[in-house]
């Protein structure tokens, strides 16, 4: 029985359900239909619902979460071995491809011990092993027989691959491999699951043969007896100790005193030492392939980025139509979604998370024809989609996490608790997303900035129609306020920004002088030109699947045909994120450009107000689109049923310490064991008294 479910109807938590239920009832969509634009198709959608159910309807419960903020460090982590196992076991008995098996693993919630076995040790065994070592470890690898995590990280070197110092040496006479760590600062660091799960890494050494070094190359080096799982000579490894997040994953330290592994443990797809010392190349042509598949990851995070996104925002919009704060003249509390400050942020919030998802499914389909293209030996995509790739992984991670964040301060006080659902979903995925596979910003500095001035300055018309706003001529002609909702209009301003700070990016690296100012100007330059960029291609994507979603296609495609309510809804999300998200947020870019004036600005503030209005009765259909499961969520303030307070209360008595018992934190009676040796000894008079006389000395100092 849940907590005050007799309560008089006039109370807050008796209203919460009946609230939910009539802002339900003002949406003029199908919000299944909906959820499947949301998923790319109906079949995504479905496909989604039934990974959902191998976790939730699990018969041991394993993957069950309600105990989890509960939970210490290592607690979390022995549970976690535990899912793990069971996961593993799901994906063999169902014969889970990829895509599959990364959505099951997202669905997790949890960064498990072979998170990285999965994502890249796997994938580089199958994508860098000679066919003959694929044929021996392929079976161990895909089974679980072997679990694989991916060394290159050292403790004083990240992305400077050639600073890393770990060494592979050759050693003809024994005919092996010798890996060695230095110094301590070379140790492997940030490994995932080497702490205490994998059995064998994949180590990234600097290769020397005869004296002579061959740069990075790849090792596959055991780390763990396979049948007692001990540590195996010269092997050190040891979990890093608490992060921000991923509690559940050990991140290792590993060092290697003069380790042997057998001169054939060189992965050997795209090179070959043999026992002589006589370094090849082979495969060139193939590398290619590979490059591919790294472009691969960052999509996913995009995708991912826009998930975590979409899930705050389900929460806290539910949350805002259920929690009543404050007066009004009909005497009821309003709605705090009624608020506009509310609003501004979980609009924001709202559309980000749809453009995100937009533009991941966008880069889903131009990686799938960049993969096309690299089977038939055609690389000219292949640039052109690292650069996107740089690009939004940075910008989707980055609004991500403000979505994330923006979403759970709009929840209050209750915002701070775990029973929102949100605070261990900040603390891992997105604000992790802004480091791994590349720190944001070295990749709006770096790769991103560079692709942009490499394709302005180029000859060549670019491969794909997403980067025309390049050569195109700046203009954007709103002379009245209601045509900041065309969207051809909204394209050319934004291409526009973008392309007039890509052209100062490349005009200041060809005729800056002094490089001490170069390289401060440059980089926030870099910065903001590369970010620019990105809301282009966010906003590219939004208009290219409305196109698709107003086209005879759409239903062939997406297994629906959407309504003309739902597109005006997706159209007006798509304006608030360009005023809100792109153009209010960097209106100084737009107006040192040139671009916008005061009166433009004025009426873009206008518009978007007049967006809130219509948004508001569409909202929590928006939001639900989702299409996210209760048991998922793991939120009792964001439920479905709108019962945010008696299912808090609900949930507070989950806490070890409100508990009796062994393992609760009170006693027979109730009271705080240990209260009576420690605070009790206040309490009762038993502790030192305060000192007025010292007091007064210090006082006088």
């Amino acid at each position: 029985m849940t907590a005050n479910s007799n309560a008089p109807a006039s109370t807050p938590e008796s209203r919460q359900a009946g609230d939910l239920q009539n802002e339900r009832s003002q949406i003029t969509f199908s919000t299944d239909d909906a959820s499947c634009v949301f998923a790319g198709s109906r079949e995504a959608r479905d496909r989604n619902r039934w990974l959902l159910s191998l976790l939730r309807d699990h018969p041991d419960k394993v993957f069950d979460k309600d105990s989890r903020p509960f939970l210490g460090r290592t607690e979390r982590f022995l549970r976690g071995q535990k899912v793990a196992q069971a996961y593993y076991e799901l994906r063999n008995k169902h014969g889970l491809q990829k895509e599959d098996r990364d959505r099951l693993r997202l669905l997790l919630d949890e960064y498990i011990p072979l998170q990285v076995h999965e994502s890249m040790g796997q994938p580089t065994i199958e994508s860098q092993s000679s066919p003959e070592q694929l044929q021996e470890w392929g079976p161990k690898v895909s089974s679980g027989r072997w679990l694989v995590c991916y060394a290159q990280t050292e403790l004083a070197h990240g992305s400077n691959l050639s600073g890393l110092r770990t060494t592979a040496t050759l050693d003809t006479g024994s005919d092996t491999w010798i890996i060695d760590t230095p110094e301590p600062s070379a140790g492997k660091c940030w490994i995932g699951g080497s702490g205490m799960t994998t059995t064998h890494a994949i180590v990234m050494a600097q290769m020397s043969i005869n004296n002579k070094s061959f740069g990075m190359h790849p090792f596959l080096v055991p780390m763990r007896d396979p049948e007692t799982h001990k540590l195996l000579p010269g092997v050190f490894a040891m979990d890093m100790g608490p992060k921000v997040g991923a509690p559940a994953m050990d991140n290792g330290y590993i060092t290697f005193d003069h380790v042997s592994i057998p001169r054939q443990n060189l992965m050997g797809k795209f090179q070959h030492v043999d026992k002589d010392g006589k370094y090849e190349t082979r495969n060139q042509a193939a590398k290619a392939l590979t490059r591919g598949a790294m472009t691969l990851v960052r999509v996913g995070l995009i995708e991912i980025a826009a998930h975590h996104a979409a899930r705050a925002t389900l929460v806290a919009t539910r949350y805002s139509l259920v929690r009543r704060q404050g007066s009004s003249k009909g005497g009821a509390e309003p709605q705090i979604l009624d608020y506009s400050s509310v609003q501004q942020r979980l609009f924001t919030c709202l559309s980000t998370s749809w453009a995100l998802n937009f533009v991941g499914q966008h880069m889903r389909s131009i990686y799938n024809d960049l993969q096309s293209a690299l089977q038939k030996g055609d690389a000219s995509l292949l640039g052109t989609v690292h650069g996107f790739t740089s690009i939004l992984k940075a910008c989707a991670t980055f609004q991500g996490l403000d979505v994330v964040e923006t979403a759970r301060r709009s929840m209050g006080g209750h915002g701070y608790s775990a029973a929102s659902g949100l605070t261990d979903l900040e603390r891992n995925q997105p604000t992790a997303g802004l480091t791994y596979e590349g720190d944001n910003h070295m990749l709006l500095c770096g790769p991103a900035a560079n692709f942009l001035v490499k394709t302005l300055d180029s000859d060549k018309r670019p491969v794909r129609r997403e980067l025309d706003f390049l050569f195109d001529k700046p203009r954007f002609d709103v002379t009245k306020p209601h045509e900041w909702l065309d969207e051809e209009r909204q394209l050319y301003l934004l291409g526009s920004r973008a392309a007039k700070l890509v052209r100062d990016l490349s005009a200041l690296r060809r005729e800056a002088k002094d490089a001490a100012t170069l390289a401060y100007l440059e980089s926030a330059l870099s910065s903001r030109a590369s970010r620019a960029a990105g809301s282009y291609l966010i906003l590219y994507a939004f208009n290219a699947r409305l196109s698709l979603l107003r086209s005879a296609s759409a239903e062939s495609i997406v297994g629906i045909k959407p309504a003309a309510e739902l597109l005006r809804a997706l159209e007006d999300l798509r304006s608030f994120y360009v005023l809100e998200a792109c153009v209010l947020r960097d209106v100084g870019d737009f107006v040192e450009s040139g671009l916008l004036e005061a009166e433009q600005v004025s009426w873009a503030r206008q518009t978007a107000a007049h967006l809130a209005l219509r948004l508001r009765k569409q909202a929590i259909g928006l939001a639900e689109a989702a299409d996210m499961d209760d048991w998922y969520l793991g939120s009792p303030l964001g439920h479905s049923d709108g019962r945010a307070y008696e299912r808090m209360i609900d949930w507070m008595r989950l806490e070890p310490l409100n508990q009796q018992g062994l393992s609760g934190g009170r006693d027979e009676d109730g009271v705080l064991k240990g209260f009576r040796q420690a605070m009790g000894r206040l309490t009762h008079g038993e502790a030192q008294h305060f000192n007025g006389e010292a007091a007064a000395r210090d006082s006088r100092l």
